[in-house]
């Protein structure tokens, strides 16, 4: 008699919401009286925005050579510094009017600011620094005396192919 067949222990699965969190990261509140859903900005919609975002990866990139992973003073003052991008690039991932934006008190303009951030963020700094490293890994391959290195080339073959 054969013994049962073991199968493999159940790994427990990944809660929907914290999967779908990280696919779509969205942060809801309430802002100056109206439900706001902040959203990270898709593929086509971040290409569309390159021109208002471009800069702003620029100055965290800055930030990030100077002194690693930028601490939260650091990446509100590179924010700050292109406050007129800042607006639209809100109102866009929230669904709201650039004047509604621009109309906050300190307090929702921040909540929303750091609910941007939250959507969006995290991936901008790890695009930033993959960048980064992927620079500095092709800089030390091109300073090789020899030239980036290959593997040697594999030995022909023993048989011949006749095509008939």
């Amino acid at each position: 008699m054969r013994p049962p067949r073991k199968t493999p222990a159940a790994q427990p699965a990944q809660e929907p919401t914290a999967a779908l969190e990280i696919l779509h990261p969205e942060r809801t509140a309430t802002i100056a009286g109206r439900e706001i859903v902040v959203r990270e900005y898709g593929f086509v919609e971040s290409m569309r925005l390159h021109e208002l975002i471009q800069p702003i990866l620029a100055d965290l990139r800055t930030a990030v050579e100077a002194g690693g992973v930028p601490t939260l003073d650091t990446v509100l003052g590179v924010l700050a510094g292109h406050s007129d991008a800042i607006v639209q690039l809100l109102a866009r991932a929230a669904d709201v009017e650039p004047e509604w934006v621009a109309g906050l008190s300190s307090p929702d303009g921040e909540a929303l600011l750091f609910m941007w951030w939250g959507a969006n963020g995290p991936f901008w700094l790890g695009g930033v620094v993959n960048r980064i490293a992927a620079e500095r890994i092709a800089a030390r391959i091109a300073a090789r005396p020899d030239g980036p290195t290959s593997m040697p080339p594999s030995s022909p073959t023993d048989t011949a192919t006749s095509l008939q």
